[in-house]
């Protein structure tokens, strides 16, 4: 598992043989079945999470009470899984992240990150250029969310990052998009539907 973590890195940089001891010393494996939780809404999470194969899916407890799907996590893509509020303050996590298929991971704490950013340089370049991508890949769907109509935003999607429909539960998609699974299903079938010429 630790070579695929590897060979994430080096799209960006060359790994070097000192890094990657480390990679092998510090990466712990995690295996998780469908359903189960990774992240619990209120626990602390000085961690972050490489995805070496599955999916997941991040939801956000309301004051109502209910979760609500906020963010997907792939295999090839966005297969970092950072627990932003509660690695960098310390404090109770307001997610969950749950597995949507069987998964592996690999477990990297803070502190060795840290150490990691500081003592190895491509470490540091993979981290800011694979952190800049995926922001600018999210800010750019979270955009098409708010400022499409919903049936066009599906076809964006379905164009543009077509994992993210096929690989996701119909029922979160549709709770990410903020609306029924009656309704998202429509959605699909309208534009599955020939176009008259």
């Amino acid at each position: 598992m630790v070579d695929v973590f590897k060979s994430k890195i080096e799209n960006y940089v060359k790994v070097s043989d000192a890094f990657y001891g480390e990679l092998k010393r510090s990466c712990k494996p995690l295996s998780l079945k469908k359903n189960e939780i990774l992240v619990q809404h209120g626990g602390i999470y000085r961690k972050a999470f490489f995805l070496v194969n599955g999916s997941f899916k991040s939801s956000l407890l309301t004051p109502e009470g209910s979760l609500k799907t906020t963010w997907f996590y792939f295999d090839n893509l966005f297969n970092i899984i950072p627990i932003k509020d509660s690695f960098l303050s310390g404090k109770p996590t307001k997610y969950e992240v749950k597995a949507l298929e069987d998964s592996s991971l690999l477990e990297l704490d803070a502190n060795t990150i840290n150490a990691w950013l500081e003592n190895y340089p491509e470490f540091n370049v993979f981290f800011r250029m694979d952190m800049i991508n995926d922001f600018t890949l999210s800010e750019e769907i979270r955009t098409h969310l708010i400022c499409y109509t919903k049936k066009d935003f599906l076809k964006y999607l379905q164009e543009k990052f077509p994992i993210i429909v096929s690989r996701t539960p119909a029922h979160a998609l549709a709770d990410f998009m903020g609306i029924t699974p009656e309704w998202y299903s429509k959605l699909k079938k309208d534009l599955a539907q020939p176009k008259d010429l």
